[in-house]
């Protein structure tokens, strides 16, 4: 039986992986620098508000589809034996993308058409949001390490994953214990490790394309 269906199936998800993942890093980094200005003009105990925080809120609603389109093509790289491990991954990664996607897009209409618009701790959209970004985005992230269980640049992308995804669940005390600075933890691992992930993710998704798919896959 040929391979031909099979082989031109992974190239398609390589592909996929390295737009998206790439995608990812750049809207990452749009983010980073636009909450680095945040808090130069509000400080850490002022909240951020508008535009600053609606570019904030469209760069959210962008990344989320890409989000589970990266996370679908390390699922589709993934070894038979670590299947299990990106599925899991995918499931979070859907889950996430859908109540940060739902709670930006009531932000950034309805919100503000009723004249609530912001994002100010305590409140019932901020709490989803944050248990978006930091469990259910930090436990996709964990699940989707042991899928790169090979050699030459996969033990730095499973260490970076794990890295930001226990990054991003530890920031989950901030809103339990009502402390923001303690969130500051969950934000170092989606704003600042998560878009370094993905420009690993992006290199090793292109390398697949170029040398053939995951022999163990």
């Amino acid at each position: 039986m040929s391979g031909g269906p099979l082989l031109s199936c992974t190239m398609s998800g390589n592909r996929l992986g390295s737009w998206s993942a790439v995608a990812v890093f750049l809207i990452g980094i749009a983010y980073l620098v636009t909450l680095a200005i945040g808090f130069a003009v509000h400080g850490l105990a002022e909240p951020i508000v508008d535009p600053i925080l609606a570019i904030m809120e469209v760069l959210t609603l962008m990344s989320a589809p890409l989000m589970v389109v990266m996370m679908a093509a390390i699922h589709d790289r993934a070894s038979v034996s670590r299947k299990i491990y990106g599925v899991i991954a995918l499931a979070f990664t859907i889950v996430f993308a859908g109540t940060t996607s739902a709670g930006h897009f009531v932000e950034l209409t309805a919100g503000r058409q009723l004249g609530l618009g912001g994002i100010v701790w305590p409140s019932s959209m901020y709490a989803v949001e944050l248990f978006a970004w930091n469990l259910f985005l930090g436990l996709a992230l964990l699940f989707a390490a042991p899928v790169f269980d090979g050699g030459g640049p996969e033990p730095r992308v499973r260490a970076g994953l794990l890295i930001s995804g226990g990054l991003c669940v530890a920031g989950i005390v901030g809103p339990v214990f009502g402390n923001m600075r303690l969130q500051l933890v969950g934000v170092l691992g989606y704003a600042g490790g998560l878009p370094v992930v993905c420009f690993m993710l992006a290199r090793i998704f292109r390398s697949d394309r170029h040398h053939g798919p995951n022999p163990a896959a």
